[in-house]
């Protein structure tokens, strides 16, 4: 059984960092910190849902590529009315290029989806980068 982890890598002012197991039962904790930084800036409601499902989204692309033993790093900028963040585990395998249904309720969930792959640290295995970034609206 893997010991459970979370791990607050750093916090500032605009960028929070946070490692949790990559597993599922971990989402609720990312979901968690995601929750009170767009709460402390002004999101509402509706918005804060729609980070939260675009994080099980992500999380679950993440996860079903993640490498056994793999943490799923996680990283929160909040600047002003936007919402950007990055989420990166390790993997033996690579997104699917064709990403189906997750991928288009994550378009439709944010502003944007950026996703990459960087060689890892160890020989076959690469770190799959997945960021979104979404906008407070402005209500008037």
């Amino acid at each position: 059984m893997r010991e459970p982890v979370l791990e607050v890598v750093s916090a500032g002012p605009r960028t929070t960092e946070l490692r949790v197991n990559a597993a599922l039962d971990q989402l609720p904790i990312v979901q968690a910190a995601a929750r009170a930084l767009t709460r402390g800036r002004g999101f509402a409601l509706e918005e804060i849902a729609e980070v939260t499902h675009a994080i099980d989204e992500v999380g679950a692309m993440l996860i079903d590529a993640a490498s056994i033993g793999s943490a799923l790093r996680c990283s929160f900028v909040v600047w002003g009315s936007v919402f950007l963040m990055t989420s990166t585990v390790t993997s033996r395998r690579c997104l699917p290029r064709h990403l189906g249904s997750r991928w288009r309720v994550l378009e439709a969930l944010t502003d944007r989806v950026l996703t990459t792959a960087l060689l890892g640290e160890s020989e076959g295995e690469s770190d799959i980068v997945v960021g979104f970034v979404t906008r407070r609206h402005e209500f008037t």
